[in-house]
């Protein structure tokens, strides 16, 4: 027997296998604070036996781990978004993660309106100011009924008037990604009172007007006080020395206000005058030298002997001269006088003249 021997060369080749590939699905990816959502295993493995472990990662939920291949009820009470990691392991023992950043939590919660107002109760013609003090809201719509103007969607509307009495409604509406919240109240505006002063009237200087207000009832001031009896009756009496414009306001029970203006026109009659003789004898008459007019604001008046040497000065109506000098009565002669000054229209005098003493 011969023997025979034969040989057969067996070649193992190195197979590798696919890695498994993390992937997954959420039932939903922006939700409100407080929903729970639902996760779905979408991973995929060559290996035999498939994948054997999964784990995953819920940043912000209430629940931050699981094991389970398609996790429920996941739960998230805090805004934000948030981070969801999912790690494989296949039967070979080859691991992948997949970390998707995509789920979005709001508060979804709807807006609570708010404001208030500079003053609720208005007279005519006033205007007010609106602060927004709601929460939440991202967005404003204002109406103004009856008002100037009567729609904003600024969030602190300004400057809002109302000319013409009446009750009105405002309203507001804020809203945001979750709703909106209707907020409304009433604005009252009350009529403006009425009042008249009166014409004009003119006057000769030292004389007397009344000046009477007419109107609603109310509370009566004149401005400015000068020269009057009573500054806050409806009746009083002007004794001006010169022009003026008085201003009476009344204020009702309401608070509102009107005006009206009245002018006291003074006529001067501008004189000045100065005797040309008097006798300062004691007989009480003619006795002192005054100088004399109307209308006169200032002046100043000054006697001068014949030489020339000053006997007598006064600034005063109510100051005379009595004929003596230093304490000594004068002679009969004939004197020289200057008197000047202002009248109370603002016009000037300039004059001289003699002026004769006798006894």
């Amino acid at each position: 027997v011969c023997p025979d021997t034969a040989t057969i060369n067996i070649i193992i080749n190195n197979c590798v296998l696919p890695p498994p590939i993390a992937n997954f699905s959420a039932s939903q990816t922006n939700i409100c604070s407080g929903d729970c959502i639902n996760f779905t295993d979408l991973s995929t493995s060559s290996a035999t036996g498939g994948i054997s472990n999964w784990t995953w990662s819920f940043v912000g939920a209430t629940t931050n781990f699981s094991s389970a291949q398609n996790p429920t009820n996941i739960c998230y009470s805090t805004t934000g978004n948030f981070a969801v990691t999912l790690t494989i392991t296949d039967a070979n023992g080859i691991d992948d993660t997949t970390i998707v950043n995509y789920i979005v939590v709001s508060s979804c919660v709807p807006p609570t309106g708010g404001y208030t107002v500079t003053d609720s109760i208005l007279c005519e013609g006033e205007c007010i100011d609106f602060t927004d003090v709601s929460s939440g809201a991202t967005s404003w719509q204002w109406t103004f009924n009856g008002a100037t103007p009567n729609t904003s969607t600024s969030q602190n509307p300004t400057n809002i008037c109302f000319n013409t009495a009446g009750t009105y409604t405002i309203e507001q509406i804020v809203s945001n990604a979750s709703g909106s919240d209707t907020l409304t109240s009433t604005i009252v505006v009350n009529s403006n009172p009425v009042v008249n002063a009166g014409v004009d009237v003119t006057i000769d200087l030292g004389i007397s007007t009344t000046l009477t207000a007419t109107g609603t009832n109310g509370t009566y001031t004149w401005s400015p006080p000068d020269w009057l009896s009573c500054a806050i009756c409806p009746t009083t009496v002007s004794t001006p020395d010169q022009t003026i414009t008085y201003r009476v306001t009344v204020v009702d029970s309401n608070g509102c206000t009107a005006t009206d203006d009245v002018t006291v026109i003074v006529d001067f009659d501008n004189v000045i005058f100065v005797p040309n003789i008097f006798s300062p004898n004691g007989d009480g008459n003619n006795d002192i030298l005054f100088v004399r007019g109307k209308g006169i604001a200032s002046f100043q008046f000054v006697v001068y002997d014949r030489w020339g040497e000053k006997v007598f000065e006064t600034r005063d109506l109510s100051t005379g001269w009595d004929g003596n000098f230093r304490g000594k009565e004068m002679n009969k002669t004939v004197f020289v006088y200057y008197v000047k000054g202002t009248f109370k229209d603002g016009s000037k005098f300039n004059q001289k003249g003699d002026i004769t003493l006798i006894r």
